[in-house]
């Protein structure tokens, strides 16, 4: 599907108020086209108008018109500047961005070498506060399943028992 009628379903879903799937869209477009900074800023308008600022502050990270209090829900939704870089999936040059823009790209590149990726996570395997332990991986699921065997194993039995009781009695 072309560009130019994926934009035209996304007025089309914006003006019957559908705005994930327009959400949607875009973000396939961008996905297709990173270095576009018109669809970023389309996208960050829709996050804008839903009160998003996270995913507004996101979307135009690279353009002219972001917001602090956009800016600051991006690096608190996202603190580590590694991820937030890869989060802006940008592929383009950094000289077809807007000054302020560059100069934003250039400092997060340079807290993202610093930082590195992040390792893995070492954290509890429960939120934090709610005082439940939660049994790790996939062994409650597996605890189930071996409840319900031992149930139909049982009832294996016993029917086999009751067979063989008829056929020798």
């Amino acid at each position: 599907m072309a560009k130019a009628d994926v934009l035209a379903r996304v007025k089309q879903d914006l003006a019957l108020g559908h705005t994930y799937m327009a959400t949607q869209r875009l973000r396939t477009l961008i996905a297709i086209h990173s270095d576009d900074l018109e669809l970023r800023e389309m996208l960050a308008t829709i996050y804008r108008q839903t009160g998003n600022l996270a995913e507004a502050g996101r979307w135009s990270y690279l353009g002219a018109d972001v917001s602090p209090a956009e800016l600051a829900a991006f690096t608190r939704a996202s603190p580590d500047p590694w991820l937030r870089l890869r989060m802006l999936r940008w592929s383009g040059e950094e000289s077809a961005l807007p000054a302020g823009a560059q100069a934003r790209l250039r400092e997060l590149v340079a807290a993202a070498r610093r930082s590195g990726p992040p390792s893995v996570h070492h954290g509890p395997w429960s939120p934090a506060g709610r005082g439940r332990r939660f049994i790790r991986g996939s062994a409650v699921p597996c605890l189930f399943v071996l409840i319900a065997l031992m149930g139909l194993g049982s009832l294996a039995t016993i029917g086999f028992l009751r067979a063989l009781d008829w056929i020798l009695g």
